[in-house]
């Protein structure tokens, strides 16, 4: 996982493929343009930059899945 922007008080979080992967389906992500998307229902590509997708949440350490994006950073 990887900050999207530090002047952001509540920044998007992105994720890498291998996180993506990792998480359940139904969940829903942001994408760097705004919109929300659910794993397993929408469209969402695996393009990566930099080594990281152009979608994650906000607020992951408060997320429902705030115990998997903890072992996501953990292992970086």
């Amino acid at each position: 996982m990887q900050k999207w922007s530090n002047e952001d008080s509540n920044p998007l979080w992105l994720i890498t493929k291998e996180e993506f992967d990792r998480l359940p389906t139904g969940i829903e992500l942001e994408c760097i343009n705004g919109k929300k998307y659910v794993k397993g229902i929408d469209n969402i590509d695996d393009d990566t930059r930099y080594g990281h997708l152009a979608y994650g949440v906000r607020d992951p350490f408060n997320h429902k899945e705030k115990d998997l994006f903890l072992i996501f950073k953990l292992v970086q």
